[in-house]
């Protein structure tokens, strides 16, 4: 990496650290001592990539690990694999991304850059008239996890060839925090950050999850085919004071946007909150991604 792109990694990386409890992120390949060990594929229905993505190379990190929350997220508690990739440059294409339904309303100040049409209709302005990422929002992170859907598995390294096991997808767009009072430099930008978040699960009448990931060999290929309809998670996610996303609770297409709110305390001190807003959608989304270890 350049010296003023590590700059921006590193502050992003604070910033967003503050955001996303759930996200934690682990330590890039990029600059590693080891050598480059995963390459990627992006390419379905909906969305496509650029190209191979190569861990490491200026524009891209791969990574796997294990993780732990704070709270149990299934049957073997709070630990959980994961893969994702993080791009940093316009290399990802939504491609006729539409069907959208939603709960939930945006203020006017509220939505993505160059886009007018109301909640959830932006969010396809959004995604199809732009390669991703764009400027004001540098950053995406496509993770899938083992955490939350119903299965044994803790390491995604240990599948065996052919293993077939569902995963928890995540795919945010992250652009900005937020924070009171409202001349705060972190308010200027209104930009929506956006989350696309669901649970892998067999619906009546198939054989294969909706989301999941098939190991063959040394590719491990996560597939999405949802409309994030898992009933295990439906809870529509309440104003919070968290900026942490209620990716646990909510399988939606997730907007978060803030708002300040002040009072004034003892001897005229005011006091500011600022409390965090989930609108949620619902569209089809249906791509493939393939991760190989080399």
């Amino acid at each position: 990496m350049t010296k003023n792109r590590t700059l921006k990694a590193v502050g992003f990386f604070i910033v967003l650290a503050a955001v996303l409890a759930f996200l934690t992120l682990p330590t890039s390949q990029a600059g590693a001592a080891k050598p480059i060990r995963w390459k990627a594929t992006v390419t379905g229905v909906n969305l496509t990539g650029t190209g191979e993505f190569v861990g490491g190379v200026d524009h891209v990190n791969i990574n796997n690990g294990l993780g732990t929350n704070t709270y149990s997220c299934g049957p073997t508690g709070n630990s959980y694999s994961y893969l994702e990739l993080q791009v940093f440059t316009p290399s990802l294409q939504f491609i006729n991304m539409s069907g959208f339904s939603g709960e939930g309303a945006l203020p006017p100040s509220y939505g993505f850059p160059n886009t007018t049409a109301l909640w959830p209709f932006c969010i396809a302005d959004f995604l199809n008239n732009n390669l991703h990422p764009t400027a004001d929002y540098p950053h995406i992170i496509l993770r899938f996890t083992t955490c939350g859907c119903g299965n044994s598995i803790t390491d995604l390294m240990t599948m065996t060839d052919g293993q077939i096991i569902p995963v928890r997808m995540s795919l945010l767009f992250f652009s900005h925090i937020w924070d009171c009072p409202p001349s705060s430099p972190f308010t200027e930008k209104t930009f929506l950050n956006l989350n696309m978040n669901a649970h892998g699960y067999i619906k009546d009448g198939d054989t294969l999850p909706d989301i999941y990931i098939h190991r063959v060999g040394n590719t491990w290929t996560a597939y999405v085919d949802t409309v994030f309809d898992n009933p295990a998670y439906q809870i529509l996610p309440p104003d919070s004071t968290s900026a942490n996303w209620p990716v646990m609770i909510s399988d939606n297409i997730l907007g978060q946007y803030a708002t300040c709110s002040s009072q004034v305390g003892k001897k005229g001190r005011k006091t500011w909150t600022t409390t965090y807003h989930y609108p949620c959608a619902k569209a089809p989304l249906n791509f493939k991604i393939a991760f190989t270890k080399y």
